[in-house]
């Protein structure tokens, strides 16, 4: 009921959504906003992997929309955790397992090749998925098929 009445809300013009509406460090963006950022996105992808737009660096946490062209490394946070919540087309979600070809990296991260032994599982637009910090993690697309979402690290190494 509730998404109901949030739906029925008036919308308010992106350009005025953006405005601050509250403390520092508030921000809105309604949904025209995140479409309109989504589309330029999608016209930015081109050959590369990813593409992302910044919401916001906050102490401790930052918030991104992501759109994946093709399949990332897969990676592990020692210390932060990741909130992802699919916006635009489909991915495999790899969760668990380990990392082969492992390597470390700065910001208390690891890379690798790929996961051995992780859960796979369909997502898309609405999803939500909650990544611990020390668990192997990894989302595979299809060629063509690029997966957008919105990336929330929490307890975020300093950039």
């Amino acid at each position: 009921m509730l998404w109901l009445c949030i739906a029925l809300l008036p919308r308010t013009p992106w350009a005025q959504a953006l405005q601050p509406e509250g403390p520092d460090g508030y921000v809105r963006w309604d949904s025209a906003h995140i479409q309109d950022v989504a589309d330029r996105l999608e016209r930015e992808l081109g050959d590369n992997a990813l593409v992302w737009e910044t919401v916001g660096n906050y102490d401790g946490h930052s918030i991104y929309l992501v759109l994946r062209g093709r399949t990332g490394q897969a990676e592990i946070h020692d210390t932060e955790s990741d909130v992802q919540i699919g916006v635009r087309g489909m991915a495999i979600s790899v969760i668990g397992g380990e990392l082969v070809d492992g390597r470390e990296l700065p910001r208390k991260q690891q890379r690798g090749t790929s996961i051995d032994g992780g859960r796979r599982r369909p997502t898309g637009p609405g999803d939500l998925i909650h990544v611990p910090p020390g668990v192997a993690h990894q989302l595979l697309i299809e060629p063509g098929e690029p997966y957008m979402y919105l990336l929330f690290k929490i307890d975020e190494e300093p950039l």
